[in-house]
């Protein structure tokens, strides 16, 4: 029986020939590198912060009494020096690496407006967290309850917001146009009783070759969208696509994976807690107390770390997830043969790592494009049910 809980065992060399193996590991392993390189230098400009005990120096240079004034200065600074830090890294990727490659077409004007629109995003939501967060720390002793709170609060206004207020500083959405694309998508979505208007189209190609669609939003907000690379694709093949999309749909997953995440955020709130009652690490760091603004770049620091082993749990989920969206889209068109070019598309034209190593397996979101060609095969054989 076929299961999105199995694991499809897959060698990449049964499914690619030893050129597209070598081109996959030489566009992957530097990328894999920079990834590691631009962690490491984000991570050192936090360790720098805590260890200089920058953010105390910057709290007295100030010399205002506002715990406010001196949480925003700090936060601002700690964001600036982090993306003076990774911009070479980025620069290097967009507009040098994946260019040689034909995956980027991201131009130096559009990197600019886009890392000013990051910049401007991640300060407001930052803020929106932070403030309210160190009012609570302040306040109560039992800061890690509050705090889960508002952050899982949060959590749950940014999946029903993000497609209707965020996602479209970064891309202009627009509605499929009619015709068979479009009718295609809309017979599946009657046939499977999930009720959509129609397919949104996000200008991606401005950016990038790589092709992409996905469920966003909660609720009223929820719709599905398709990257425009993905428009030349045969419709068939397309419709692919669009239809595992549904099966996101179909099962609920975003809305099912709020629990999964809000309790992990409880999980990382106890840890922080407990961690920032180090004296020794707060006397590192140069502050007396977690509710000083200045122990901003501690709390960054710690906070994460418990997401390396969340990781592990959280991406087994999302990688079952897909593989039920899979089977979804196959017991929907039955179209083995599209649905496996899907897959052969997106390892060319995304350049997608058909060999990972077994870290990046276990903390892939989705399954390697082998495993997925394999269980379409066995899905086949088997027949549809």
């Amino acid at each position: 029986m076929l299961t999105h809980w199995r694991r499809w065992p897959a060698r990449a060399a049964d499914w690619f020939d030893a050129d597209e193996l070598a081109q996959a590991r030489a566009y992957n392993r530097p990328a894999d590198r920079w990834r590691m390189a631009r962690s490491l230098a984000s991570g050192a400009v936090l360790v720098a912060w805590i260890v200089g005990q920058l953010a105390p120096r910057l709290v007295d240079a100030l010399d205002v009494t506002s715990w406010i004034v001196q949480l925003v200065a700090v936060a601002i600074a700690l964001e600036l020096s982090t993306l003076v830090v990774t911009i070479p890294f980025d620069l290097w990727r967009q507009l040098s690496y994946d260019r040689r490659w034909g995956l980027s077409n991201q131009t130096g004007r559009g990197f600019l407006v886009d890392l000013v629109r990051e910049l401007a995003v991640g300060l407001v939501i930052n803020l929106v967290l932070l403030v309210p967060l160190w009012a609570v720390i302040r306040a109560t002793d039992l800061w890690w309850l509050f705090g889960w709170v508002l952050f899982a609060t949060f959590t749950v206004l940014l999946g029903l917001l993000w497609p209707v207020v965020i996602a479209p500083v970064f891309n202009k959405f627009t509605p499929l146009e009619g015709g068979e694309l479009a009718d295609r998508i809309l017979a599946v979505a009657r046939r499977t009783d999930l009720p959509i208007s129609g397919v949104l189209v996000a200008d991606a190609s401005r950016r990038s070759n790589a092709g992409n669609a996905y469920v966003a939003g909660l609720g009223r907000t929820r719709r599905v969208v398709v990257f425009d690379t993905l428009l030349d694709w045969p419709v068939a093949t397309v419709e692919q696509v669009v239809a595992h999309e549904l099966g996101h749909w179909r099962f609920a997953h975003l809305r099912r994976k709020l629990p999964v995440l809000i309790t992990a955020e409880l999980g990382l709130f106890v840890l922080t807690w407990l961690v920032l009652r180090w004296d020794g690490l707060l006397s590192l760091a140069g502050v007396d107390s977690v509710r000083e603004p200045a122990a901003l770049p501690l709390f960054m620091a710690v906070f994460p770390l418990g997401y390396v082993l969340l990781q592990l749990g959280s991406s087994y989920l999302s990688r079952a997830d897909e593989r039920q969206a899979d089977l979804y889209a196959l017991e929907v068109l039955a179209a083995p043969e599209a649905f496996s070019d899907v897959f052969r598309r997106l390892a060319e034209v995304n350049k997608a790592d058909i060999d990972p190593s077994w870290w990046k397996r276990a903390t892939a979101t989705h399954p390697p494009i082998p495993e997925r060609l394999a269980m379409a095969r066995a899905w086949a054989q088997a027949g549809p049910r």
